[in-house]
């Protein structure tokens, strides 16, 4: 059967000629002096070449100087998707778009040329990262070239349902003896393109991301080969940019850019990002010290809209840069923010981490060797000397203000921040220096949640090690207990904190426990489980902190009475504010509950009110001696 599917199916082979013959001439030194090659034809990988003349000579007879060539030829099928695919293997194209063209080219003290290659028939498709297939829709393809008398001449021509429209044509003028323009050779031209649908380019953008939009441009071409100058207009309705997954989400963009000579203008670029907009203008210099000035206002704008990640920012910032140095200044505040890091992100690779093909595994580990050495003295984290100008002379002057609406989830962490910090680059290194406050902020411990009543994280130059100064209490206890960590983020030091000061067992017994140590015994078997089962959760929420929260409570406890008769009572509670917490209580032998109503006036003072089994109002009046 394997024999019958080959004989159907034969392999197809990468290389087919036909009528190959050719005369090679040798000098008495051995070099090869002129190649000629009868007429033939060559198929590579579904690619046919085919040739009535080719004849290559080391000296042309008028210019001995000068090598001479003389390639007359057809191009008769090149299937584009194949080739793409081996040189963009991860874009997934697909189709049947051949491309064909002719090629004659006679070289020696004139250069002659006419190429030609251009759409024959089919399209082709990309498949992006969902699986979604998108068809270019191309009607018309279109490349040439023509040399003759030195005059060189380009023309570019492509048309398409989905990609658009684009036309141009060039002009470069030199001597007929030149084999290829110099820099300095005069450039005219023209080019003209319309961009319907941004979003099948979206495939050349990083995967997740996507545009949408339309661009026209209309521009023409003067100054030199090296150096050339631009006047036209580009201009973008409906511009987008988004990625889900990051919160990225840009729309309704407008684009108005004008060039003119080496100058190119930005006279308008905006986005919307939820019920804000973002404005960049300014201008570039494209000759030969580029340079670029440009402006950016942000009023209200979304910069992250993720569930767990929501930014909107205001303020304006200004960019100058140049080849030498870069400069950057400004003020943004955040108007509104969330971080919440409990959701967490999907696992994934590191940066550092590249998935490479297997063939070249070998190599690329060879060639990382060779260079870790070279890598590890050029490092621009060890030497600033070995910065770019532009970075190494870097001013950078931007304050950034966390405004009042900020607020930080994750790690047993929940407050708001507020405080300024100011972002500067002495030497070439970036410095954060500034102070940030925690407000109104709880952190949960121990199987408790405490309240933030100091919380001062302040940033002296370095970013990832400010000094700390937090204290976090238990609430609502006729004593002041709780956590303090002082130091660096890099070297913290936590410890337990108490007012009036006491012995460790009795501020751990105060934080877990909620009472003295005196008398504790198997009454307090299930809080001591609780505050186990939270050491065990480390920095993730205990099943039962779930568990209550899906419920509604914050409170669930089981405990024993003393006395001769022991009855266990089931307790389950919500704390409904900071002053006042509502919970019921009921004995497991018993066959009527008690509700409780608990005000707290004051740290000493509580209001009680009972129904149920018990009815009472108590006014309790607590004191502490040693």
């Amino acid at each position: 059967r394997a024999a019958a599917r080959r004989e159907r199916d034969p392999a197809k082979p990468w290389l087919r000629a036909q009528d190959l013959a050719g005369e090679l001439d040798l000098s008495a030194t051995g070099l090869p002096t002129a190649l000629r090659l009868s007429p033939g034809r060559v198929e590579v990988l579904n690619t046919a070449l085919r040739w009535s003349q080719a004849e290559w000579r080391a000296r042309a007879p008028s210019n001995p100087a000068s090598p001479q060539l003389d390639l007359v030829g057809e191009l008769e099928t090149l299937d584009v998707a194949s080739l793409l695919r081996r040189v963009q293997p991860n874009v997934g194209w697909s189709g049947n778009l051949s491309l064909g063209g002719r090629i004659e080219i006679h070289s020696g003290e004139r250069l002659s040329a006419d190429v030609l290659l251009d759409r024959r028939g089919g399209d082709l498709q990309v498949t992006d990262d969902l699986g979604g297939v998108q068809a270019l829709g191309l009607t018309d393809l279109r490349l040439s070239l023509g040399v003759h008398d030195g005059v060189w001449q380009f023309a570019q021509g492509l048309s398409g349902t989905q990609v658009g429209e684009m036309a141009g044509a060039q002009v470069v003028r030199t001597t007929p003896g030149q084999h290829w323009p110099p820099a300095n050779a005069p450039l005219q031209g023209v080019i003209q393109a319309r961009v319907a649908k941004l979003e099948v380019w979206g495939h050349w953008v990083p995967p997740g991301w996507r545009l949408t939009g339309a661009l026209q441009t209309s521009a023409s071409f003067g100054g030199t080969f090296g150096a050339p100058e631009y006047s036209g207009r580009m201009q973008g309705q409906g511009l987008g940019l988004r990625n889900l997954i990051e919160g990225v989400s840009l729309s309704d963009g407008e684009l108005d850019l004008t060039l003119a000579g080496d100058r190119a203008r930005v006279e308008r670029f905006s986005f919307r990002g939820g019920e804000g907009r973002l404005d960049l203008t300014g201008e570039a210099t494209l000759g030969s010290a580029p340079s670029a000035r440009l402006a950016l206002v942000a009023s209200r704008f979304r910069l992250l809209g993720r569930i767990d990640r929501r930014v909107v920012v205001s303020g304006q910032t200004r960019l100058q840069l140049d080849a030498n140095q870069l400069k950057l200044d400004g003020r943004v505040s955040i108007d509104e923010g969330l971080i919440d890091w409990t959701q967490g992100d999907a696992p994934g690779l590191d940066s550092d981490v590249v998935i490479t093909p297997r063939a070249d595994v070998q190599s690329r580990a060879q060639s990382n060797a060779q260079s870790e050495r070279s890598d590890l003295r050029n490092d621009p984290r060890t030497d600033p000397r070995t910065l770019p100008a532009a970075l190494r002379n870097a001013q950078v002057a931007v304050t950034i203000a966390l405004g009042e609406r900020l607020r930080l989830r994750g790690r047993g962490l929940d407050t708001g921040l507020q405080g300024e910090l100011r972002i500067s680059s002495p030497g070439g290194r970036l410095s954060l220096d500034g102070a940030v406050k925690a407000v109104g902020g709880t952190y949960a411990a121990y199987g408790q949640k405490l309240e933030i009543t100091r919380g001062d994280i302040t940033f002296a130059s370095t970013v990832n090690n400010p000094r700390l100064d937090v204290l976090a209490i238990r609430p609502n206890l006729d004593v002041v207990v709780g956590v303090a960590i002082t130091g660096s983020a890099l070297q913290p030091r936590i410890r337990l904190v108490s007012q009036p000061e006491m012995a460790e067992l009795d501020k751990l017994s105060w934080l877990v426990l909620g009472r003295s140590p005196d008398g504790l015994g198997r009454t307090d078997t299930a809080l001591l489980q609780r505050a186990a089962i939270a050491l065990l959760a480390g920095e993730g929420k205990a099943p039962t902190d779930e568990l209550l929260a899906k419920l509604g409570l914050t409170d669930f406890s089981l405990r024993q009475t003393d006395g001769d008769v022991r009855e266990t009572i089931i307790s389950l509670g919500r704390q409904l504010s900071r002053r006042w917490y509502v919970g019921y209580e009921r004995s497991l032998s018993a066959t009527n509950g008690t509700w409780q109503l608990v005000y707290r006036i004051a740290q000493r003072f509580t209001l009680r009110a009972q129904s149920g089994a018990e009815n009472a109002l108590d006014l309790i009046w607590s004191w502490r001696w040693n």
